[in-house]
C-alpha cells in the first residue's frame, strides 16, 4: 500500500486544502487559494447499499435534473437496498445545486475492486465532487509536489513524486476537486487519481460533475 497520509493522520493540512466537520467548508472552493475543500464525515452510507453495490457491479451513470431529483436517482438506483446511498447522494446533489447554482449535475457511482484511474491525472471540468463509501478515498497531489513532467504521456509517474506528499481522502468524507476548466485555474486543477487497492479490497466511488 502506498505511504499516503490521510487527514485524519495530519494536524498540518496540505498547501491548497481546507478541510472542516462543518459543511459548510465546501464553499471555500471560490477562495483563489484552495484547490481542494472536504467536509470531514463518518461514512455515512453502510451495510446493504453498500453490500448490493459491491454484489451487483454497479456502474450508473446519468444527469441529475433537479426539477426531478428523487424520479432521477430511483431511475439510476432502483434497488430498495440502496434507499439510504439515494438520500445521501440527494443531499450532496442539493448541496452542489445551490452552492453552483446549476439545475443539471453529472452523477456517476461505480463499484470497484481495482483503481479505475490509477495514474494522477487532472480532470477537464470546472469541478468535481467525490465520496467513497466502504473503502479507499481518492488521491491528490499538493501543487507544490508536482514535477513538471508528471502528467506527461508515456511518463513513468512512479518515483516522480514523494509518497510522503500524497494526500487521501477516508471513507465518508466529501471533497471538492478544482478542475483545469474552474475560472482562472488553467494549468492548477488538482493532480489527484484512483488509490491503490489490495486484493479483495473494495469501494463503492460517488462523483457529481458540475
Amino acid at each position: 500500500m502506498s505511504a499516503a497520509r490521510s487527514f485524519a493522520e495530519n494536524t498540518d493540512h496540505a498547501p491548497g486544502l481546507s478541510i472542516q466537520s462543518d459543511p459548510a467548508v465546501l464553499a471555500d472552493i471560490y477562495q483563489s487559494d484552495v484547490q481542494v475543500a472536504v467536509w470531514d464525515r463518518p461514512d455515512a452510507v453502510t451495510g446493504n447499499a453498500v453490500s448490493r453495490a459491491y454484489q451487483a457491479g454497479l456502474a450508473a451513470k446519468c444527469w441529475l435534473s433537479m426539477s426531478s431529483l428523487e424520479s432521477s436517482l430511483q431511475r439510476a438506483l432502483p434497488h430498495d437496498d440502496y434507499g439510504s446511498l439515494r438520500e445521501d447522494l440527494a443531499l450532496l446533489a442539493d448541496m452542489s445545486a445551490c452552492l453552483f447554482g446549476v439545475t443539471e449535475l453529472g452523477l456517476r457511482v461505480t463499484a470497484l475492486s481495482k483503481p479505475m484511474c490509477p495514474r494522477f491525472h487532472v480532470d477537464r471540468i470546472p469541478v468535481r465532487l467525490l465520496c467513497t463509501y466502504g473503502g479507499p478515498g481518492s488521491q491528490w497531489l499538493p501543487a507544490d509536489a508536482v514535477a513538471a513532467n508528471l502528467l506527461l504521456p508515456g511518463v513513468e509517474q512512479n518515483g516522480a513524486y514523494r509518497a510522503d506528499h500524497v494526500q487521501q481522502l477516508q471513507a465518508g468524507q466529501v471533497a471538492l476537486f478544482k478542475g483545469d476548466t474552474w475560472r482562472d485555474n488553467s494549468g492548477s486543477g488538482v493532480v489527484h487519481r484512483s488509490p491503490p487497492m489490495s486484493p479483495g479490497q473494495q469501494r463503492l466511488l460517488v462523483t457529481l460533475d458540475i
